[in-house]
């Protein structure tokens, strides 16, 4: 491995609280704790804010810290915690913004499975990929700004809408078994993020997401 490579960058500007008490990189002993710590110190620390320079600091998050950086803070946390649920949301709002036609194609072949998220998700009918892309900003900015469980059962919706659209995709387009099977894996791992969004929802609506 390249040693003189890019290494993990705290993300200090927003997580300063947290950031000034790490000396250099997470302890395996302690990432459950600076998972969970960081987690909350973006929540806590948007909730308190009004200034939508903050917010949209957060919505752009990936943008500007990287997603691999939020992976070495939060993706080995369970599901249904909070680090767990933002994680797979900043994954999901990723994966829409870099790849809207191909979320759009997934998405309009579920919608006609399961009709009913489709309408919990906000997602216009038919939608289009600008469209798309800007509900799932909307979804994201809710989380810290108005109501977390409900933004997570909405990006969960999303999530298994694309599931199910991903495998009748698989199904019924001309390609070969390898592709089949790749996209039947990418349709049971939408699945899964979408029921762990939703379990999340849930658990904040009860004030147990920690």
């Amino acid at each position: 491995m390249d040693s003189t490579g890019p290494r993990f960058r705290r993300p200090a500007p927003l997580f300063a609280s947290v950031a000034e008490a790490i000396p250099g990189e997470p302890d395996p002993a302690t990432s459950t704790d600076l998972a969970h710590d960081s987690a909350q110190a973006l929540l806590n620390g948007v909730y308190r804010s009004a200034d939508p320079e903050v917010v949209e600091r957060v919505v752009g998050l990936v943008e500007t810290e990287g997603l691999g950086d939020l992976a070495a803070l939060w993706s080995a946390s369970p599901e249904t915690t909070l680090p767990g649920a933002l994680w797979r949301l900043y994954v999901l709002h990723t994966w829409v913004q870099r790849n809207g036609d191909d979320v759009v194609r997934r998405y309009r072949e579920g919608s006609r499975t399961v009709p009913g998220l489709r309408y919990l998700s906000g997602f216009a009918e038919p939608p289009d990929v600008e469209q798309v892309r800007r509900t799932m900003d909307h979804i994201l900015r809710g989380a810290f700004t108005g109501d977390l469980s409900l933004a997570l059962v909405r990006a969960g919706a999303v999530a298994t809408v694309a599931a199910h659209g991903t495998a009748h995709l698989a199904d019924r387009e001309d390609v070969d078994e390898d592709e089949q099977a790749r996209m039947m894996v990418q349709a049971e791992r939408l699945l899964s993020t979408g029921e762990a969004l939703t379990a999340a929802g849930h658990q904040a609506e009860a004030g147990t997401l920690e």
